[in-house]
């Protein structure tokens, strides 16, 4: 007779060689597969993420002031969403005002560095051989930008149906999580009631324990980050536009708030910009930026971002850069966002397995 611990082993041998044979036979219809599952669970993760960004708004409105449950949420998504409202209405026409300088002046900024390579590297040795190609390339980068800028215009059909797309998960994403919130306790409820009768009373309260810490990591993360990144948006934000004096403030800290809500990755992704645009009319000033954001990443990595965030995580750069890489990958930006904490879960939970294996094997 197969035991349970065999029967187990089986299952999970004979699903890992279903997987290993479906990747062989056809491995582009696999991952298109696990793309378009991704894809499906995208919605469950941003209407997770609104539940959990709501849920302390809509607690303040029923307990303090009173409101119905589903008033309570409402009035959440309206606050939030005028709040969206007005910060997009302050940081879109920025945008929309730097890229179409950037446009307009893009064969200046070729011009002026065609010049600077002339009269500052042409004397060098070393760059005799690589000037003539750098130069040489200016036309064809400025024909490159102005080819893409066409195809975009061009291709305007596919962008909208792939904006449709994004705002149907999202009004999918936040039906979802207003459901979430109003039910709440019922489906809490219903998944204790479910997990009882399915094992045993001991392994429930181990996997209620479990969701009890996820909740708590993905909360206490994503709360965190956000109000870290909004403290550097604004302190780049003061820094840029009082102490530096540079052009397009309001986009660049916008970069700098936006940029920095990605693990690892987003504090170098983030200073680019900035010290590009501000090159190409002050290197001097470009320097300056690059100090100040150095400085900012020190302040935020060593100072503001363990305060708010704490020591939750607890995990290494490779654990980091695998996680928002795969997370990337399968779910864009909600995956990258939310990479860290799954990341932190998956190795507390690796941790606690082969803790509890080691103990088994040493009491035997």
């Amino acid at each position: 007779m197969i035991s349970k611990e065999n029967l187990k082993y089986y299952v999970f041998l004979a699903i890992i060689s279903i997987l290993i044979y479906k990747i062989i036979d056809n491995p582009m219809k696999f991952f298109s597969g696990i793309s378009g599952l991704a894809s499906f669970f995208s919605i469950f993760l941003i209407s997770i993420l609104f539940t959990l960004l709501l849920n302390p708004f809509t607690k303040i409105f029923e307990k303090h002031l009173k409101f119905s449950r589903f008033l309570s949420i409402i009035t959440s998504y309206i606050i939030v969403f005028l709040l969206l409202i007005i910060g997009l209405k302050l940081i879109i026409p920025s945008i929309l005002e730097t890229l179409n300088n950037l446009i307009k002046e893009m064969p200046l900024y070729l011009t002026m560095l065609n010049e600077f390579l002339n009269k500052n590297m042409s004397q060098a040795k070393l760059f005799e051989t690589i000037v003539p190609h750098i130069q040489e390339n200016l036309n064809t980068i400025l024909n490159q930008v102005v080819d893409i800028l066409t195809k975009f215009s061009t291709e305007l059909v596919v962008y909208i149906f792939s904006i449709t797309s994004l705002l149907f998960n999202v009004v999918m994403a936040i039906i979802l999580s207003i459901y979430m919130l109003y039910d709440k306790e019922n489906i809490s409820l219903g998944f204790k009631k479910l997990l009882y009768a399915s094992v045993s009373k001991n392994k429930a309260i181990e996997i209620i324990d479990f969701f009890k810490m996820s909740h708590d990591i993905f909360y206490n993360y994503i709360i965190g980050k956000i109000i870290d990144s909004l403290i550097i948006g604004i302190i780049a934000f003061i820094g840029f536009k009082f102490i530096l004096k540079i052009e397009n403030v309001l986009f660049l800290s916008f970069i700098i708030f936006l940029t920095n809500i990605i693990p690892y990755f987003g504090p170098f992704i983030g200073a680019v910009p900035p010290i590009l645009m501000t090159l190409v009319y002050s290197p001097i000033k470009a320097l300056w930026v690059c100090v100040f954001i150095l400085i900012l990443q020190q302040i935020d990595g060593n100072f503001i971002g363990p305060k708010i965030l704490g020591d939750q995580i607890g995990l290494s750069p490779l654990w980091i850069i695998s996680s928002v890489l795969i997370g990337g990958s399968l779910f864009g930006f909600v995956g990258v966002f939310l990479s860290v904490p799954v990341a932190a879960i998956i190795k507390y939970s690796l941790d606690k397995y082969v803790d509890k294996r080691i103990h088994i094997r040493d009491s035997k």
